[in-house]
């Protein structure tokens, strides 16, 4: 029976994160803002199967590939209906964004049936809510005094929540911080900026919790954050308007004490873009996740 993949819908949040969080997943790619958000930029399509969520991607450098399922189900099982349908296709089974436990399980099931290559610069950068939260230490001294300047520079500054009746001060921040930019009609950056803007109009259904800073009596910093599965956040978005650089650890930290109950804080990979990757490494990142990519060269009958 062919498997009934559809794009996902604002009603599919609740199986996707029960789907993430029963495997425990830690990845961006497993948080359903992500899979909604970036539905179009990856023809992003998803199933549920036997208590399995299955991902299948049709655009952009995921181009005919899948996600490894999701879920409290039979992975065998699941791994056979994605198998099924790349055939039906005419397509290799390719799994991709797997991390090192996944490709091991994929090894051990399927010997010799897999190949496997490094997701170069698609590492992503795993933080624990205490560290951000706190900066203790030495090696957070640096932000610790950006973060002094600012509020000694902003002493009135304060925070707020971000809901839905001021959530669009948060895409009037990122369109102030890309119009600052020497590159704002960059695709990638006006696709990430429709993001921002789909997320702020959809903050409760997508479950997104975030914050805004304000100084000077405007907004100047945001940021919006989701549960990926229980006790794991990424990070989506966080601008700050170029007027107030040493704001930008100040909008980190200060979400990572909303985020009490977290245990991570995953920012994302820095998809070899050196200035994104000194940024994320200035952080102190306590997990680097590393990623993979998996081809099926097996027979059909490995399956069994």
């Amino acid at each position: 029976m062919a498997i009934a993949f559809a794009p996902p819908v604002l009603s599919d949040r609740t199986a996707v994160v029960k789907a993430a969080s029963d495997s425990k997943s830690i990845e961006n790619d497993c948080s359903f803002v992500n899979l909604y958000l970036l539905r179009e930029k990856y023809g992003v399509e998803i199933a549920f199967s036997d208590s399995m969520l299955l991902r299948r991607y049709q655009c952009g450098f995921r181009k005919d590939t899948y996600g490894f399922p999701l879920g409290s189900g039979a992975l065998r099982t699941a791994i056979r209906l994605l198998y099924e349908d790349a055939a039906a296709r005419n397509l290799p089974l390719r799994i991709t964004m797997l991390n090192q436990t996944q490709c091991d399980w994929l090894a051990n099931t399927y010997p010799d049936c897999f190949t496997f290559t490094h997701a170069k610069d698609y590492t992503e950068y795993l933080y624990l809510q205490e560290n951000l939260a706190t900066l203790r230490g030495s090696r957070y001294h640096g932000k610790r005094n950006h973060i002094a300047q600012f509020w000694r520079a902003c002493p009135d500054a304060y925070i707020q929540p971000l809901i839905p009746e001021n959530a669009a001060f948060a895409l009037e921040i990122a369109d102030k911080w890309l119009s600052a930019r020497s590159d704002p009609n960059d695709a990638s950056l006006q696709y990430e900026r429709n993001c921002i803007a789909e997320a702020a109009a959809n903050v409760e259904a997508l479950g997104i919790s975030g914050l805004l800073l304000y100084a000077d009596g405007q907004p100047i910093g945001m940021t919006m954050v989701s549960e990926i599965s229980e006790g794991i956040f990424d990070v989506h978005f966080e601008k700050v308007i170029p007027d107030y650089p040493h704001a930008w650890p100040v909008v980190a930290t200060e979400m990572a004490k909303c985020l009490s109950g977290a245990l991570y804080l995953n920012r994302e990979e820095d998809l070899g873009e050196h200035g994104m990757r000194t940024s994320k490494q200035s952080y102190r990142p306590d997990l680097l996740h590393e990623k993979f990519i998996a081809v099926w060269h097996g027979k059909e009958s490995d399956l069994c």
